[in-house]
Parts: C-alpha cells; structure tokens; sequence
C-alpha cells in the first residue's frame, strides 16, 4: 500500500475555501484513493452501523435480564437519551485526518472525564494540560456534544490507551475502563464495537450489569426514588444523589411504564 500523509492536502483545501462538508472530504478522500490506486474496503455485515434500538431489542434485553423494558429504557434515557450523534460536524470529523478514529457522520455519544484520565496517567498531563487532566471531578471541563470526541482525540495524543480508558460511550455511558466487565478483552476492541452498532451498546450493558452483580438492583428499579438508589450508587459511583440519579431514574421509569 502506498504511504501518504492526506492530512497536508486538506489542511491546504480547508485554508483556502473554508470548512468542508462531510460529502465533500469523503469525495476527495474517494479521489485521493483513485489517483493512488486504492480501492475502498467494503465494510463488513457487521460493520454497518445501526442507529438506535428497536423496541424488539429491548425486549430480548429484558428477556435476558430477568427485568422489565422499562428498566432498562429508563436507564437508557438518564444516561444518554439515545446513544448517538448524527450529522456530526466536518472539523470534528476531520480532526484526526479522514479515516481516522473520529469517523462519521454518525458517532456514538461520548463524555471525557479529565479525572479520570488523570488517574490512569498519574497525574503527569495536569499541569500541561488543565483542560484534559483533573485531581478532581469539575464539571466545568466538559465542552459537552460532539465536541467532547475532540477532548477526547487531543487526550489520546497524549496517552491513546489512558485516554480511551478515560471516556464513557454509548447508550449506556460505559467508561473505558470497565471494557472487561461489558465483555471486552482490550479497550481497543470495546471502542471498535462502541462505534458500530448500538445494540452493542446494549449488549456490552446487559454484560456489564452482570459481570458487576447489578442486576438485584436493576430489577429494584421503579417509580419509587428510594427503590432506585442502589442502582444508581452502583452504577454511577457516589456522587449518585449530588445528580439526583436515583430521581431522574424513577421518573424516567413512570415515562416508561406507562408506555
């Protein structure tokens, strides 16, 4: 395969006619493979993305789960409201050069944890880099959106593995670093499958209630908030009740129990 640095040539393009559409960098990353004699690999089946569930998917879940629909669709909606970006922006896409990490339209929705990261890398980015590295939790380091792929690409520059280690994704805002307990062996192959589907996404979750020994408390979920406070302990740490996770879960429940 022939060696070449594309990223030159757009940053040429985009100084001189502006930010491109993402048509418009797929047209001419097709014509740069033309004129080096690169053809496109054809995705795999298993590759096309599908985005949102079905409300069979959910169902087998539930199935699977031993719990209700509509205790995983309130969990669903408290996390991510769905788990993907569509139509996400050119310069965002074209952060990491086309056919890069960052690849589009459509990305799952994502959350860059600077704490984190600044846990898995021993603190060694915090002072040159205050925006992606934290000692502690601050709310205001989210740029929130598509943009947090951005937070997250500049942070694996730094440390690619810690990095990814350091972000939630997905339906169910898994972080990285749980990728073993949503059935992952690498951290690599949980984003691989993050960006593909998101009945991945609910896979990895139903993977992930179990192998934590969540499930009791899943199947506890209900309209009633004290009913839902150890999910949301378990599920998102301590900090549940600061961000009322307990009573957006039971609200989100009456949503959906009623459906």
């Amino acid at each position: 395969m022939i060696a070449f640095d594309r990223k030159p040539v757009f940053a040429a393009i985009i100084d001189m006619f502006g930010r491109l559409q993402q048509a418009q960098v797929d047209r001419l990353d097709a014509a740069i493979d033309a004129g080096l004699g690169i053809m496109a690999p054809a995705l795999p089946v298993n590759a096309v993305r599908q985005i949102g569930l079905t409300p069979a998917d959910f169902a087998e879940a539930a199935r699977a789960l031993g719990c209700t629909v509509a205790q995983i669709r309130a969990v669903w909606e408290v996390e991510s409201g769905g788990g993907w970006f569509t139509d996400v922006r050119a310069d965002i896409l074209a952060a990491d050069g086309p056919g890069g990490f960052i690849d589009g339209p459509h990305l799952p929705k994502i959350l860059f944890e600077a704490h984190i990261f600044d846990r898995e890398t021993g603190g060694r980015f915090r002072a040159s880099h205050p925006n992606l590295s934290s000692a502690r939790w601050e709310k205001k380091l989210y740029v929130g959106g598509p943009a947090e792929w951005l937070r997250l690409n500049k942070a694996m520059q730094l440390d690619r593995r810690a990095a990814l280690r350091s972000a939630s994704v997905g339906g169910a805002q898994i972080m990285g670093f749980n990728h073993k307990l949503a059935g992952f062996d690498t951290v690599e192959a949980f984003w691989d499958a993050m960006k593909v589907s998101e009945r991945a996404h609910l896979d990895a979750f139903a993977a992930f209630i179990r192998n934590s020994n969540l499930l009791a408390a899943l199947r506890q979920i209900s309209n009633v908030h004290a009913a839902c406070v150890p999910f949301a302990r378990g599920y998102n740490g301590q900090g549940f009740a600061a961000n009322e996770y307990h009573i957006k879960i039971a609200r989100a429940h009456a949503r959906w129990s009623t459906n």
